[in-house]
């Protein structure tokens, strides 16, 4: 956790206050997290997004802050993330990529540190990692079909499938005992070094969604083909650590049997 930036306060401020005003002693914290944690902006936009612990958050109870959702989406405030204290620590196991990108980069506003000391299983991220490629590389496939053609449509999928896949790449850095950089661009560096995947096409995505790079329609599909391949690979990377990690239980397991038939041979 950092100190929240400076041009982040008034707006920190201001969320706080509404939220305080409509949940009262029944708010327990706010957590700043999300692409305005780390200073990032997609399409020159500031996206700002909150987490708020309540102690009840059913749709009638966070309905009280209903009418300052307008307001918020005219600033650029995501529709909060509302959870009630019990459900981070019962989620670990199910969404353990969301809460370890949260925890990468995070602000507390107010209250309790939820996100501090939360602790990962390799199995449950490795899971969620294989979950998390291969569905989004049927949608990027797809959606790919219906805006071939259209230069512009394609480098926005790119873009918008390079911040999606970032909770994947934080996990497949856990899973390779790799702390994830916060910055976006330093992560996908770490991620291609460590899977062994094509650096320089990873650069070329990232100068192109920025409009650093200009590239025509025949050369758009043809990235968008090798930056499939590359996903498809760390998709592969990633299922080949789940099958070593069995293995090694595996041979663990006989280990611990031979080692129990040793000591019986002894007893007797």
């Amino acid at each position: 956790m950092n100190q929240i930036p400076e041009h982040m306060k008034k707006t920190a401020d201001e969320f706080l206050s509404a939220v305080q005003e409509s949940f009262g002693e029944s708010l327990k914290s706010v957590i700043l997290y999300g692409p305005a944690a780390r200073g990032e902006t997609y399409k020159n936009i500031l996206y700002i997004s909150f987490m708020v612990i309540v102690d009840d958050n059913t749709p009638s109870e966070l309905a009280r802050c209903a009418k300052h959702v307008r307001k918020w989406h005219k600033q650029s405030i995501t529709t909060p993330l509302f959870l009630d204290p019990a459900y981070i620590q019962q989620s670990l196991d199910t969404f353990p990529l969301e809460f370890m990108d949260m925890r990468s980069t995070y602000h507390v506003i107010y209250g309790e540190d939820v996100l501090e000391g939360l602790n990962f299983e390799a199995a449950d991220v490795r899971s969620q990692c294989e979950r998390e490629l291969k569905g989004k590389l049927l949608h990027l496939r797809a959606e790919y079909l219906s805006i071939r053609g259209n230069t512009k449509q394609l480098i926005d999928l790119i873009n918008r499938s390079l911040n999606t896949f970032r909770l994947v790449f934080t996990g497949a850095l856990f899973l390779k005992d790799r702390e994830a950089p916060k910055d976006t661009g330093r992560l996908l560096d770490a991620v291609t070094e460590e899977y062994g995947l094509d650096v320089s096409l990873f650069k070329q995505l990232t100068g192109i969604t920025s409009g650093d790079i200009k590239i025509n329609e025949s050369e758009a599909d043809k990235l968008f083909d090798l930056y499939v391949e590359e996903l498809d690979k760390l998709s592969s990377s990633i299922d080949t650590l789940e099958e070593t990690s069995s293995e090694e239980t595996d041979d663990q397991e006989t280990d611990n049997e031979e080692t129990d038939d040793e000591e019986t041979d002894d007893d007797e």
